[in-house]
């Protein structure tokens, strides 16, 4: 197979596998009750419920507004009737966070190829980091660690392009990215800031590098300011339950047991091992907050398979200590330091974890080991198991990269279980989530083998799957003295319409066709129109162009000449 031909079947491959794992975590994971939804869900509510008092949290607002625009882009199930708030809760966060991983795989790809690793050695790198544990996990819950996955490589490429051209434009399109970044947790500014160090090390002394950063102080500080407006708090007063006021014990960092972590590898049972820990949470669901969670997963996996468990720390271990080896010996230094963030995110949970600086917060809680966990450094580690999927060279054998591909991507769908066809079949709840996914040209066919109860294709269906229920065709409305008299039908069960201005009570079958056709909708709905409770003008110009920078940086300068061209084929 020629190389291009190659590359478009890689391409079509990560696409579909993407878009494959996107619907099954989609129909069996439910955002709403997953992990941390009751803490950052203030931020959704904040945005789509028109929700004004103070959030009580730290995080920077950008990625949660996100994703409150796709909510109110997919909202208009919930027009119809309440029983669609969850599913489209569920789709609105994981969608959002799928297009955010989609511009992640995308930025990893252009830095790893202007850093010199061959296209189809790229694309087959990729193929694995979709199926990545953490960053699947990443994709199902509301917290804003999908954000960095998506911005981070750009932001790295722009900084080399800077530092190998001395080209002020690559510092101009990378200062929206950081500047989205940085207040979005004390935890993401540390890991981030620490990394970039590692990176660019002396290079950051650049004079105009220190000048322009310098001139982006004010707006960070009007920035954390428009946070602050709508949290009640600054992003470094952390907010923390009183179990996490406590240090971790150097013992922590260093015990392991074989016995233990192979007996009883489940969520609490290693709380003395951060090595235990980690290892059992990097190819797997150690915190049981995805695919083994109790509520959020449907296809009731908790506390989790033994033998897939055992088989995930296997790989984590020779993930770990072989990307330890591979670094020792690599001889570019660019490759050396990039591929050290995994570990970086690592050393970052272990300082936080001793509470090294004791004027910031304690945070560790002795009876979990948490926060332990790859999710909080997994735009990190993709970054470490790209590098490790260089070194071992998979695209060299095809037949060695189809079985392992295959191999994996099974292990990984066979590790979630996920619901049947026949239990999607039989439950309004399912049928409802496949419902509301499903583009109106896709629903016309699929009404052939499936009976929904609502339909918002049309106006006038619309319409009709608001004022559904039982009524009398022959009390229909009639004109006196220039008014419309729509009769009471006693059969008919009234409903309150709004919107979002006015309410109305409705008690004719065709009154409620008439309201609904000039854009009422169901009472309870209100809470999900008509909301102007933003308060993130800047939060929402950066995150825009920030967005265009990863874009334009790949369209302005691909010709740049580095040292590291061609290194990796």
């Amino acid at each position: 197979m020629k190389t291009n031909q190659k590359n478009l079947f890689l391409l079509l491959i990560i696409f579909v596998q993407n878009l494959f794992f996107f619907f099954i975590t989609y129909l069996n994971y439910d955002s709403m009750r997953g992990t941390d939804f009751d803490r950052y869900g203030k931020y959704l509510n904040y945005f789509v419920k028109n929700d004004i008092q103070s959030i009580g949290l730290e995080s920077g607002v950008s990625y949660f507004y996100f994703i409150s625009k796709l909510f109110e882009l997919l909202s208009k199930p919930i027009l119809i009737s309440s029983i669609y708030v969850e599913p489209i809760y569920s789709l609105s966060i994981q969608l959002g966070n799928f297009l955010l991983l989609i511009l992640g795989l995308l930025g990893i790809f252009y830095l790893f190829d202007y850093l010199g690793v061959d296209k189809t050695l790229n694309l087959t790198c990729l193929s694995f980091l979709s199926i990545f544990p953490p960053v699947l996990g990443a994709r199902l819950i509301l917290k804003p660690e999908i954000l960095v996955i998506a911005f981070l490589p750009w932001l790295i490429l722009l900084y080399y392009k800077y530092f190998d051209t001395n080209k002020i434009l690559y510092l101009l399109l990378s200062a929206p990215i950081l500047l989205t970044l940085s207040p979005l947790k004390s935890s993401i500014t540390f890991m981030v800031g620490l990394s970039l160090v590692i990176l660019f090390k002396k290079d950051l002394l650049n004079k105009r590098f220190l000048i322009f950063h310098i001139l982006l102080i004010p707006i960070l500080g009007v920035l954390i300011v428009e946070n602050y407006e709508i949290n009640g708090n600054y992003i470094w007063e952390h907010v923390i339950n009183e179990n996490y006021l406590n240090r971790a014990s150097f013992s922590y960092i260093f015990s392991f047991s074989i016995n233990e972590i192979i007996s009883n590898p489940f969520r609490n049972n290693l709380s003395g091992s951060m090595l235990s820990i980690i290892f059992a949470d990097t190819f797997n669901d150690y915190w049981q907050r995805y695919w083994y969670h109790r509520d959020g997963w449907s296809g009731k996996n908790y506390p989790g398979n033994l033998t897939y468990i055992r088989i995930s720390i296997f790989i984590s271990i020779i993930f770990y200590f072989s990307s330890a080896i591979f670094i020792y010996k690599e001889k570019n230094k660019r490759f050396k330091a990039i591929a050290t963030l995994g570990f970086i995110g690592i050393v970052a949970l272990i300082i936080n974890a001793i509470n090294l600086f004791p004027f910031l917060t304690k945070n560790f809680d002795p009876s979990k080991g948490d926060p332990m966990k790859t999710h909080l450094f997994s735009f990190l580690l993709s970054f470490t198991l790209i590098y490790f999927l260089i070194k071992i060279r998979l695209h060299k054998n095809q037949l060695v990269f189809i079985s392992l591909f295959v191999i994996l991507n099974i292990f990984f769908f066979s590790m979630a279980k996920g619901v049947t066809v026949s239990e999607i079949k039989n439950s309004s709840f399912f049928l409802n989530k496949v419902h509301v996914i499903t583009p109106c040209l896709i629903n016309d066919a699929l009404t052939e083998r499936i009976t929904y109860s609502d339909s918002w294709c049309s106006p006038l269906e619309f319409s009709k799957s608001i004022c559904k229920g039982e009524y009398d065709p022959l009390i229909v409305p009639y004109e006196e003295n220039d008014f419309t008299i729509y009769p009471k039908d006693e059969s008919y069960k009234e409903r309150n319409l709004t919107n979002g201005n006015q309410i109305v009570t409705v008690a004719n079958y065709f009154e409620c066709l008439n309201y609904t056709s000039g854009g009422y909708s169901i009472q309870s709905s209100a809470i999900y129109v008509n909301n102007n409770n933003e308060g993130v003008f800047l939060n929402k110009i950066l995150l825009l162009l920030a967005f265009s920078s990863g874009f334009l940086s790949f369209f302005k300068g691909r010709k740049v000449k580095t040292k590291t061209r061609k290194i990796y084929t």
